[in-house]
């Protein structure tokens, strides 16, 4: 495998060829694991590789590596050890990412995972399970505030600070895995949240919602009453579409720049400094918070370690349509998506780093159809910007589900040069690829289903059981435009 690393906006490999990577999140949340939940065998890294992916994002928990201070999960580092062994033998890559949601399960008592419970300081407030949604511990939940606040503070438990602990842990798995060619990197902390900063937040969010319902002259305020009295949901919801969504999160920025200034970016700087300790090696992710997922401005600077700008980083955005995690998410607005991750398309300029997908979709039921037109729309999106995706998230069987007809598509994976653009039009099945290279050279394309190239250079590297293959195609100096027509 050829080491990931940096070149701007880009992933380059060591070959200098320009690299999209494609995959999946696959998280073990779950309390008191003595291995990793789910069984990534030889079997499921040969299917994962013949649908097109080539990059798992790994969410494992502090809870299940350290669940007492000071002794890690020996065994449930085996496990881990095992998934990298197979991930480098079948080419796939690995983000190790730290998870968390709503900071910690709090030993069952909330819905949470991430902390062990003796890296939860709640100061007596007393945690419990959600009423609405499972982020509802973020909106009103004091123990979430008040652990969040201690981990920021870095705060002490039996003498040690927490972020002093928590980049403890980093420096472990990052000398266990640092020099492993599987390793793409490392993400710090899966949607780090303000902690109590947040009640502002929310409270101008709920304002500025309700003003723009009333004020807002982007919104058809008639269509909107029309399709309430009618009980038409999705019209509803279509009324507050992406284009008044800066107009209702722009005063939001300044108190969500306050923590990525004080809190969030000490904390990166700190985290990647104790990694940089015992490693070179691995792509420093950034995250934004967990409100800047619907298009808040995130603020952070670039990562620096000992003062200079750390040269491997890339941004990991996240983001769902407002309705996620309720019933009415088969109702969600792609232009709204796009609108979140047009904000985040500003971030990447901003850091001027390179952009993976950390997250999208969302769909509960990896079965259910019915929402595929939605997640095209960002995949298309996806495909203008150039960034390569994880979707979230796998559920055990879905290598066998029909969401492999939609995840798995025709795709560059190794460029040689530039990308000018590509594209696979669905409807259509045409994948086009045009590029701008210094020397004749080749690229890798993964081609989902048998196809054919006309004028194409091209030969066969591996071929799958789906009747997909991975094929180089030969390029000559300058420009040059591949096209490929699934049959």
């Amino acid at each position: 495998m050829e080491k990931i690393i940096t070149k701007s906006l880009s992933f380059v490999d060591e070959s200098g060829r320009q690299r999209l990577l494609s995959g999946m999140n696959i998280d073990d949340k779950h309390l008191n694991q003595k291995e990793f939940y789910y069984d990534l065998n030889e079997e499921f890294f040969k299917k994962y590789r013949a649908y097109g992916f080539d990059i798992i994002r790994l969410a494992v928990t502090w809870q299940n590596l350290e669940p007492e201070m000071y002794c890690y999960n020996e065994e449930y580092l085996k496990s881990l050890d095992r998934i990298f062994e197979l991930a480098e033998k079948y080419g796939v890559y690995i983000l190790l990412d730290m998870h968390q949601d709503i900071y910690s399960a709090n030993d069952g008592k909330s819905v949470g995972d991430g902390a062990p419970s003796w890296a939860a300081i709640t100061d007596g407030a007393k945690p419990r399970m959600p009423i609405f949604v499972w982020a509802d511990g973020y909106f009103f939940g004091r123990w979430v505030h008040n652990s969040f606040d201690h981990f920021w503070n870095n705060d002490f438990v039996r003498g040690v600070g927490l972020q002093d602990r928590y980049c403890d842990l980093w420096k472990m798995l990052a000398t266990r895995y640092g020099n492993s060619p599987a390793l793409f990197g490392y993400d710090l902390m899966n949607e780090p949240f303000p902690g109590s900063m947040s009640k502002r937040m929310f409270l101008r969010l709920v304002t500025n919602v309700a003003k723009a319902v009333m004020f807002n002259k982007k919104i058809d305020r008639k269509r909107m009453v029309t399709s309430l009295f009618k009980g038409d949901t999705p019209s509803i919801l279509d009324c507050i579409g992406g284009n008044v969504i800066r107009d209702v999160m722009e005063n939001i920025d300044a108190l969500s720049a306050e923590f990525d200034i004080k809190k969030y970016s000490p904390f990166l700087n700190k985290t990647a400094a104790a990694i940089r300790e015992v490693t070179d090696n691995g792509i420093i992710m950034i995250e934004q918070s967990y409100l800047c997922n619907s298009g808040i401005r995130q603020s952070v600077p670039p990562i620096t370690v000992n003062g200079k700008r750390e040269p491997l980083q890339c941004f990991g955005p996240h983001s769902y349509d407002i309705m996620v995690d309720t019933p009415l998410y088969k109702y969600a607005n792609a232009d709204r998506v796009k609108a979140f991750f047009g904000e985040m398309k500003n971030t990447q300029l901003r850091l001027n780093v390179p952009v993976i997908v950390g997250e999208w979709g969302g769909c509960s039921d990896n079965k259910d159809t019915s929402w595929f037109p939605h997640a095209y729309e960002l995949l298309e999106y996806f495909e203008e910007n150039h960034w390569g995706q994880m979707y979230w998230d796998y559920h055990g069987d879905d290598l066998d589900s029909p969401l492999m007809t939609m995840l798995s598509r025709t795709r560059p994976v190794a460029v040689e040069g530039e990308i000018k653009a590509y594209s696979y039009n669905v409807n259509k099945k045409e994948f086009s690829l045009t590029l701008s290279a210094e020397k004749a050279g080749e690229s890798l394309i993964y081609v989902h289903a048998p196809f054919t190239a006309e004028d194409t250079d091209f030969s066969v590297i591996e071929e799958y059981e789906t009747g997909a293959s991975l094929i180089a195609v030969k390029t000559e100096a300058g420009e040059s435009t591949v096209k490929i027509n699934i049959i």
